[in-house]
């Protein structure tokens, strides 16, 4: 039974439509605005928000375009009187609802329009499942194409898409999948250059002018915006120097650019010979380059590279997993998808995530690790810096 949130100032009103739709729809109703909109942000699920225009405080105009916000796939329709016409046509033309409804309406008309917006709402969603399904391929697409032209950039790529997931778990960033093609297709400006420029060094595609060249590319996809401002601003330093030559910097730098430079520098130190830990830390010295936040978060996820690990695998539940243990299996989703590698640290908010997942069922009861370090060995000192901007 799908639910339906109704915000209205009139409590008879709310009482009776909440009782003439008992039995067609899990009915929520508010008299409160700002109280209808902390409620929405607990109830992901919500199907359709319905609100009065003229309410106390805040109109439903206001109420149905943050709602928009919080609960997008969520389908909104306004009650109106006769004179708020003009009102409800800005709201449709703003898209912030999909009916409107004069007041009074009856029962069997209110109940008619939620199902045609309920229908509105399943129409658009395997819209966008559809869409998403073909930016899916695209991005495999390019990526066999990198794989052909550059396979060591492509192999380079794959590595850093790992360590972005591990990272954005870390920092509970919610945009995974938008984070690895970042780094899947970053090396894309790279395609045209001369093949010596770039043999035996496949860092190269991800440096120079070659990000922006693949930004360039990647703007020229729709839904690909954020990926493409990630990858052109893989070349600015944290201060603001670098490329592009412009005024952004700091925070104000993709989140993603940041966190990208950190992994890709990360992996060219590495494969110098260092250890990650030693790595970041050397990072961490070079003032400007790079931002704090996500050294700190990088340090917690791949710092502890260079200390000892046990020589055994071993089984333990979930609700046992230490913070510095390391996964020695593959770990899918509860949709059957690729979650984690194997050799990935558990952190303290990964091992939060993956116990709530195992509470909620559809998981092994056990998951096989490897100890990062002996007990009672104490793990590196943090790097100072703020959390995730």
């Amino acid at each position: 039974m799908q639910r339906i949130l109704i915000v209205d100032d009139d409590r008879d009103l709310l009482l009776a439509l909440s009782e003439g739709l008992l039995g067609a729809f899990r009915v929520e109703v508010s008299s409160d605005p700002r109280e209808a909109l902390e409620r929405l942000r607990s109830m992901p699920e919500l199907a359709v928000v319905i609100a009065d225009m003229r309410m106390p405080g805040m109109s439903g105009l206001e109420l149905l375009r943050q709602a928009r916000s919080i609960a997008p796939s969520a389908s909104r329709v306004m009650l109106t009187s006769a004179d708020d016409a003009q009102t409800a046509i800005a709201a449709i033309n703003e898209g912030n609802v999909c009916r409107f409804l004069t007041k009074p309406c009856g029962l069997q008309v209110l109940e008619a329009t939620i199902r045609e917006a309920l229908e509105l709402r399943q129409t658009l969603h395997h819209l966008l499942e559809a869409q998403f399904r073909m930016l899916t391929g695209l991005v495999e697409v390019l990526s066999k194409v990198i794989q052909m032209v550059k396979p060591e950039s492509h192999a380079l790529a794959q590595r850093l898409r790992q360590r972005m997931r591990e990272l954005a778990l870390e920092m509970l960033h919610p945009d995974f999948w938008e984070l690895e093609v970042a780094a899947m297709l970053a090396p894309l400006g790279a395609i045209g250059a001369e093949q010596c420029l770039l043999k035996g060094n496949p860092s190269v595609a991800f440096s120079g002018d070659f990000p922006q060249a693949a930004a360039a590319l990647l703007h020229q996809i729709p839904r690909m915006e954020k990926i493409a401002r990630s990858v052109a601003y893989l070349g600015k330093n944290f201060d603001g120097s670098g490329q592009p030559q412009d005024a952004i910097a700091k925070a104000q730098i993709p989140l993603g650019a940041r966190m990208l430079r950190v992994v890709r520098d990360l992996e060219a130190h590495i494969g110098t010979g260092q250890t990650a830990g030693d790595a970041l830390r050397l990072m961490h010295q070079q003032e400007g380059l790079y931002d704090p936040s996500v050294l700190a978060a990088a340090l917690a996820c791949f710092g502890e590279d260079s200390l000892p690990h046990l020589p055994h695998v071993t089984p333990v539940a979930w609700a046992s997993l230490r913070e510095g243990d390391t996964l020695a299996d593959d770990i899918p989703s509860q949709t059957g998808s690729l979650l984690l590698t194997k050799g990935c640290r558990v952190t303290p908010n990964l091992k939060r995530m993956l116990q709530n997942m195992a509470t909620g069922g559809g998981m092994p009861e056990t998951v096989r690790i490897k100890t990062s370090r002996l007990h009672g060995q104490p793990a590196p000192p943090a790097l100072s810096g703020n959390g995730p901007s």
